[in-house]
C-alpha cells in the first residue's frame, strides 16, 4: 500500500507543479492533506464524529481511485467527519503519533464517536516474519493490536474528559470482509495480500483463500473479545458483504483486500445501517 500511495501523491504533485504554481494554491492542498490525513488542522473543526482509518477509509490522500468507506460515508450519508485516515496507516502508528488527541481536538466538545478502521496493515506488515511460524506471529500480533487498541481508548477517553468533560467516546470499529487472494495487484508490486506475494516471498500455504479468511476471522474474533472489556468499544462484522468466505468476489473486488466503487457501496451501506443506532446519522 506504501508503494501505491507515494506513486499517486507524486503524480499528484507533478500535475499540480505544472497547473498552477501560485503558493497560496499549495498552501490549500498541503493544508487539506495535513488535515484529512493527520488531523492538524488551523483551529477546530467541529464535528459530532470522528475516523481514523486505514486504506479502507482513505487508499490515497483523498485522491479519488476509489471511493472507500469514508466518502461514501461523507456523500451517501450526510457524515461530517474529522478525522486522520490514510492508506498505508497501521493502528501501530495512530498510537505512536498520538492521533487519537488531534481528532479529539480537532472535533471538539460536541464529538460523541470515532470510528476506527485500523488493524490490517499490522497483520499484512512483513509477511516473510510468518515464514514457518505463522501461529506464533499472529499470536504476538493480535496481542500488540489489543494493547494498541485499548490504549487509545483509554488515553482518549481521558483526554475528552480532562478536555471537555462529559461521558467517554464511542469507538466503532468494523472488521474487514475477507480477502480474494487471487485477485491482481492494481499496481505491481503493491501485492499484500495477494497470492503472488506469498509466493514470491516464500510463504508457503497449502490453500491462500483459507489461510487469509482463518487469519480474517480470527481478527474479527479478537475485536469481539475487545468489546467484552471495553464498555466503550464497539465492534461491526462486515464479513459476507461482498460474497461469503473464503474469499470476496471478485467482481466486487478492486485488489486483495480492497474492495472496488461497487463493493465499497454495499459495504458502506451495511456499515452505515448498522451504527445508525449509535450516531443517529444518516437515515
Amino acid at each position: 500500500m506504501k508503494k501505491i500511495k507515494y506513486t499517486v501523491l507524486l503524480g499528484m504533485l507533478i500535475f499540480l507543479i505544472h497547473c498552477d504554481t501560485k503558493k497560496d494554491y499549495f498552501d490549500d492542498i498541503g493544508a487539506n492533506l495535513l488535515c484529512t490525513t493527520y488531523a492538524i488542522c488551523n483551529g477546530e473543526t467541529p464535528a459530532k464524529t470522528g475516523i481514523i482509518g486505514d486504506s479502507w477509509t482513505d487508499i490515497l490522500l483523498g485522491f479519488p481511485l476509489v471511493e472507500t468507506l469514508r466518502p461514501q460515508l461523507e456523500n451517501r450519508y450526510h457524515y461530517q467527519f474529522v478525522g486522520a485516515t490514510l492508506g498505508g496507516k497501521t493502528l501501530q502508528q495512530v498510537v505512536s503519533q498520538g492521533l487519537q488527541f488531534q481528532v479529539i481536538d480537532q472535533g471538539g466538545a460536541d464529538m460523541k464517536v470515532i470510528i476506527l478502521s485500523l488493524g490490517g496493515n499490522d497483520i499484512q506488515a512483513n509477511l516473510t516474519e510468518y515464514i514457518g511460524n505463522v501461529s506464533a506471529v499472529q499470536t504476538q500480533r493480535f496481542a500488540t493490536i489489543k494493547t494498541n487498541l485499548k490504549h487509545m481508548i483509554a488515553t482518549g477517553n481521558a483526554y475528552k474528559i480532562a478536555r471537555f468533560g462529559g461521558a467517554p467516546l464511542k469507538w466503532i470499529i468494523h472488521g474487514y470482509d475477507y480477502p480474494n487472494p487471487y485477485m491482481p495487484p492494481v499496481i505491481a508490486g503493491s501485492d499484500e495480500g495477494c497470492k503472488s506475494k506469498f509466493d514470491r516471498i516464500g510463504l508457503i500455504v497449502p490453500d491462500a483463500a483459507v489461510f487469509t479468511s482463518t487469519q480474517l476471522d480470527a481478527f474479527n474474533n479478537l475485536l469481539v473479545d475487545i468489546t467484552r472489556e471495553e464498555p466503550s468499544f464497539i465492534y461491526i462484522d462486515l464479513r459476507n458483504t461482498l460474497g461469503g468466505k473464503p474469499n470476496s468476489r471478485a467482481e466486487l473486488m478492486l485488489d486483495c483486500i480492497h474492495a472496488n466503487n461497487l463493493g465499497y457501496t454495499f459495504l458502506a451501506d451495511k456499515f452505515a445501517r448498522l451504527i445508525y443506532p449509535i450516531t443517529n446519522v444518516g437515515f
